[in-house]
Parts: structure tokens; sequence; C-alpha cells
């Protein structure tokens, strides 16, 4: 009797152990994925710079379970050293975000097509503990880690105004603040 209470404990332990750490590393391992993965799209695998994904297709798989009706970018964001500014367009009558998740997975901030303070939306991402100077006319937004994914998102109404929706996703930039 006494071997089955000492399995049953050894293997509730090792239950205990393996799900805290799943759930304490697997979101930060989805993310790194993630960064690797996007990085290498941008031009020259720079971060800070918006990877503007074509429309999705059935072997598309840029993001996870992508919808056919939205037009996706991403930008993987690293502001340990200097803020990053990013201006994105939101296009007319549809749909837009932009969405903000950190390191672990945490989704710290959504503007849309009707919450977005201007046209186009301007965001200053700024890193927990980074002093910043003037951010002008941007909306300042803390990212509680300095890496992360930004991940924008146009909905296509109809499909003749594809190229079009696609010119305003061009036109989305990041860049470092000096």
């Amino acid at each position: 009797m006494k071997n089955w209470i000492k399995l049953i404990v050894i293997t509730l332990l090792l239950a205990a152990v393996i799900h805290v750490a799943t759930v304490a590393v697997l979101p930060y391992g989805i993310t790194l994925y993630t960064l690797v993965s996007m990085q290498q799209k941008t031009p020259g695998g720079q971060m800070n710079m918006i990877y503007q994904a074509p429309p999705i297709t059935a072997d598309s798989r840029d993001v996870v379970r992508p919808s056919p009706d939205l037009l996706y970018s991403i930008c993987v964001y690293e502001v340990s050293d200097k803020p990053l500014h990013i201006v994105a367009p939101i296009p007319d009558d549809t749909y837009w975000s932009m969405s903000f998740y950190a390191i672990n997975t945490d989704n710290f901030f959504v503007v849309n097509n009707r919450t977005a303070k201007s046209n186009p939306a301007d965001i200053l991402l700024v890193g927990e503990d980074m002093p910043y100077h003037d951010a002008g006319d941007s909306e300042v937004v803390i990212a509680p880690s300095n890496m992360g994914v930004i991940l924008f998102r146009i909905l296509i109404t109809d499909k003749s105004e594809l190229n079009d929706l696609m010119q305003v996703q061009e036109q989305a930039y990041c860049s470092l603040v000096d």
C-alpha cells in the first residue's frame, strides 16, 4: 500500500512541476518563435519594421488561424534603448486595429478605427522604465516588456477594394526615436 501512495505523490508532484513549467515558459517560447520568424521576413531581418503580409490564402500561416477577410501586418518591436514611433493610416468604412503583445503573449494595448485619437494613428511605444522626451501629438503607450509584437488588421469587406486597402496597409511604419 505504501508503494501506491508514494507513486501517487510522485506523479502529482511531477504533474505540478510540468504544469507550472508549461504555464511559465510556453508563452515566452511562442512569442520568441514569432519574433524570430517575423524578424526573418522584414528587410534585412531588422526589428522595429513592419512586415506587410500578403492577402491570406489557404496556405497562409504567418498569423495563427488567419482569416481570409483580413489584411495583416506585423511589427516585431524592441524598445530597450529607444522609443518606437508607430504611424498607421486608418482606412475609411472598414474595421482596422492595432494590437500590442508583450513577450509573454499578454495583449496590453489595442486601438481600432473607432478608438483611435487621430488618423493616421500615431503611437509612441516606450519601455517600462524608459524616460522619453516630448511625445508631440503621439499617444504614449508603455510596454510591459522590451520586446514583443504589434499586429495590424484591416477588414476586407469588398474584394474590389483590396488594392486600395493594401495601399493603406503599406503606408504604416515604425521607426525608433532618437
